[in-house]
């Protein structure tokens, strides 16, 4: 009974490691959203 606890343990730490070490392409995706406005760069259009 013990050894089933420990080799659970082992494998719930496994999974974790495995899952967190899997490549994120949302956060490279959400890059472009990061990205301020410069508000210099930005003019109102004639006529607003």
């Amino acid at each position: 009974m013990n050894a089933k606890k420990i080799i659970f343990g082992m494998l719930a730490c496994l999974t974790l490691v495995a899952v967190s070490c899997e490549p994120n392409t949302s956060a490279q995706d959400d890059e472009v959203y990061e990205v301020g406005i410069r508000k210099d760069k930005v003019k109102p259009k004639p006529g607003n």
